[in-house]
């Protein structure tokens, strides 16, 4: 006869869970298998899937979330949960939903399943104790399901809030462009009318960014406004030193117009007690480490 302590083991795991146990959890609890069956035969535990038991009803989404996860191999919050896990701007949904591997077959009571081949570790977060989707994965999966007016507003409210920047999102949807991912068209129509039509352009400010924050260089804003003249924005900046990043896509300045206006902006920019510093596509995926180093040693110059 089994023991109350494996019982109580068994129900403080199913207590983190949603309220249900895998079967190999509950025969590494001390439970037999013979045990299980006779508590599912007298209806004390439900199957919900194969090998997986409700152990008793736990009525709240985050149960729902958390029993769906513990039951679902590969589960991750993801889209309309992980938005409201994110709490995104402008955003409620009833929705329980989660994403699999596209290789698993099974389903959740209640809960609205995705299949992906394409979600990595570093596109998770963890979150009170769940895995969840990164808030820029978070953001391009609900592109295939919101409207594009909806999805612009929530990115703008998050930049705005600087919990993410357009160039973070438009690095996400490049990488999983490459895959086929449904709502692409939405992110590319959004990253169209917010950075440009030139998408070379984003992706060289994205790895900008990246490649600053992996050197330990901090402090910097992003599309910074220009103090000498309304309306135009330097790439980035490290306002308190005055220093100035420009991101030099080959397609934009190689044009007659651009390059002259960017000559215009660089000595405006002496005259006002600013320094530029350009780097191109090469710079920045060819010698990272010279692009690191120069803004160091331009920071302490400053200092």
């Amino acid at each position: 006869m089994q023991g109350m302590d494996e019982l109580a083991a068994v129900h403080e795991r199913a207590s983190r869970q949603g309220g249900v146990v895998t079967r190999d959890q509950a025969i590494r609890a001390g439970l037999s298998p013979r045990a299980i069956d006779s508590r599912v035969a007298r209806g004390r535990w439900e199957v919900i899937a194969r090998g997986v038991y409700r152990v008793f009803h736990m009525r709240t989404k985050l149960d729902v979330l958390r029993s769906a996860v513990a039951a679902l191999p590969t589960a991750v919050v993801s889209h309309f949960s992980a938005g409201v896990f994110h709490e995104l701007p402008m955003f409620r949904s009833e929705v329980v939903s989660v994403t699999v591997h596209a290789s698993t077959t099974h389903r959740f009571p209640g809960v609205r399943t995705f299949r992906s081949r394409d979600l990595e570790a570093q596109h998770v977060d963890d979150v009170n104790d769940l895995p969840v989707t990164s808030l820029e994965r978070t953001i391009v999966d609900l592109a295939s399901q919101l409207s594009v007016s909806h999805l612009g507003s929530i990115v703008d409210d998050l930049v705005a809030s600087n919990r993410t920047q357009w160039t973070a999102v438009a690095e996400m949807t490049e990488v999983l462009a490459r895959r086929g991912k449904p709502g692409i068209g939405t992110m590319r129509e959004l990253l169209v009318d917010r950075l440009g039509s030139d998408r070379s352009m984003s992706r060289l400010e994205a790895a900008g960014e990246s490649l600053l924050r992996s050197a330990g260089l901090t402090g910097f804003l992003l599309e910074y406004p220009i103090p000498w003249n309304p309306g135009r924005r330097f790439d980035l900046a490290f306002a308190d030193s005055r220093l100035a990043i420009e991101w030099d896509s080959r397609r934009w300045h190689t044009q007659a117009e651009a390059f002259d206006r960017d000559r215009r902006r660089d000595r405006d920019a002496v005259v006002n007690g600013w320094r530029i510093m350009r780097f191109t596509w090469d710079d920045v995926h060819g010698n990272p480490s010279s692009v690191a180093d120069a803004i160091t040693a331009a920071l302490a110059s400053a200092a």
